[in-house]
């Protein structure tokens, strides 16, 4: 089982606890290479991987990161994320000839199972599998998606590299950044969809691998109605994968605001982060005081205050349309 990985120095210690549920959870592989796009880790945390790594006779290698911007010929603009979020969409080039097949998670994940069925999932006519992201079409729109595509979630996926490299999906990924001058919405998401979801190549597989933060804070339908989306996973998937997720993907969410390692975090399934880290080379490492910015904590407050009718219309009024709206329009400003 071949698992990559991308964190700079400042998320080692999270990225350490999802390696580290991944492989007290995966006792069952025969092999597990980890292969770490480093973005900056100290030498200190290298350590701290290898030993941790090494204890379960599995194998970390680290690569040196690429220098993105020289690739693409443009500027890429990240937004409020990390330049390491761009890494995956380039792994044929970062990852060694010889790797045919990968799984990439995210660094703020937490692996609850085994994944070796995930791992031998059957691709079939696709070169990507991944969870359904569960948005409003106005996020394929701005794309120039069709309404019936996919529209994945990119912190968990199972990538076909062979067909990757046979495809030279690496060179329709650069011309698509430079045709959208290097701002898309949700960065190498909308890369990954942009290109892969319109050429039908995206296998949509059970949301239980990868279990997002906004799944937990609403019910099912709740979330129907804050999100809108044309298609969407059934209520029976959606209880299977709040109930006994195989991936949790901590991500943000306005409603819960902090993530499992700020202080005083809620989501139902912060005891996982805090029992794997608890393993962890970086057990003594203190919890992170939220350092949101002022407007994103009123939000949280003002949302959770408000009934709960008028906070789902009017979230849904931002996600669904003016969101997507306002990044369409300052897409086209920039081109």
């Amino acid at each position: 089982m071949n698992v990559v990985y991308s964190s700079s120095d400042s998320y080692a210690p999270i990225a350490g606890v999802s390696i580290m549920s991944l492989l007290h959870n995966n006792t069952d592989a025969d092999e597990i290479n980890i292969y770490m796009i480093d973005n900056n880790i100290s030498d200190e945390n290298k350590k701290r991987f290898e030993n941790m790594v090494d204890k379960f006779g599995r194998n970390i290698v680290f690569i040196p990161r690429p220098d993105l911007n020289k690739m693409a010929g443009v500027d890429i603009e990240v937004g409020r994320w990390n330049i390491s979020t761009f890494f995956r969409l380039f792994l044929c080039t970062i990852l060694p000839d010889n790797l045919d097949r990968c799984i990439y998670l995210d660094c703020d994940t937490v692996v609850r199972h085994s994944l070796r069925e995930f791992w031998e999932t059957d691709l079939e006519d696709k070169i990507v599998a991944a969870v359904d992201d569960c948005r409003s079409d106005r996020y394929k729109t701005e794309l120039n998606l069709p309404c019936d595509s996919t529209y994945t979630n990119n912190g968990v996926l199972l990538i076909d590299l062979k067909s990757w490299r046979e495809m030279n999906v690496e060179k329709d990924f650069l011309n698509f950044i430079i045709a959208h001058n290097g701002d898309i919405t949700y960065v190498d998401q909308g890369v990954l969809n942009g290109v892969l979801a319109k050429k039908n190549l995206v296998k949509v597989i059970h949301t239980k691998y990868d279990a997002m933060t906004v799944f937990f804070d609403f019910n099912f339908k709740d979330l129907m109605k804050v999100r809108r989306p044309e298609h969407h996973l059934s209520e029976e998937e959606y209880i299977e994968a709040v109930t006994d997720p195989y991936i949790i993907h901590y991500t943000s969410c306005f409603l819960s605001g902090t993530r499992p390692w700020n202080e005083n975090n809620n989501h139902p399934f912060v005891g996982d982060y805090l029992k794997y880290k608890s393993m962890s080379p970086w057990k003594d490492f203190p919890q992170y005081p939220d350092v949101r910015k002022k407007s994103k904590k009123m939000m949280t407050s003002v949302c959770n205050a408000m009934p709960k009718r008028m906070m789902i219309a009017g979230i849904s009024l931002v996600h669904s349309k003016l969101y997507p709206m306002v990044r369409s329009l300052k897409g086209k400003r920039r081109g």
